[in-house]
Parts: structure tokens; C-alpha cells; sequence
């Protein structure tokens, strides 16, 4: 019987998956199989192409 640990899910990262915040603008291979993306942070500018925040855009 194995018990699930509150901090297993931490262990991503000592698997050789950076921070979100370490990810650039873009795709990123990393180990060569695996495809890291960006999330879009509230003060991106938003996709629509307005001009405005994707915070601002939110909201609407």
C-alpha cells in the first residue's frame, strides 16, 4: 500500500522540468520528447490583436 505525499507533486521539478517562469516566448523540446509552451500572463498583450491586456480582455 502506498501513500501519496502532499509534496509529490514537486517532484516534477527535480525531474529536469523548469519553472513556468523559466520557459521562453515560444515551443521548447526539452529531454527531446517533451514540448514546453508558455502560458499567456495576465499583462500579455492579448491575441485578438487590440493592443490591450489579456487581463483587461478578462473581464469583458
Amino acid at each position: 500500500m502506498s501513500t501519496i505525499s502532499a509534496f509529490e507533486s514537486l517532484s516534477k521539478r527535480r525531474r529536469g522540468f523548469p519553472s513556468e517562469k523559466a520557459v521562453k516566448r515560444g515551443h521548447r523540446l526539452v529531454h527531446g520528447d517533451k514540448e514546453l509552451q508558455e502560458k499567456l500572463g495576465n499583462n500579455d498583450l492579448c491575441l485578438c490583436g487590440s493592443g490591450r491586456c489579456f487581463q483587461e480582455m478578462l473581464s469583458q
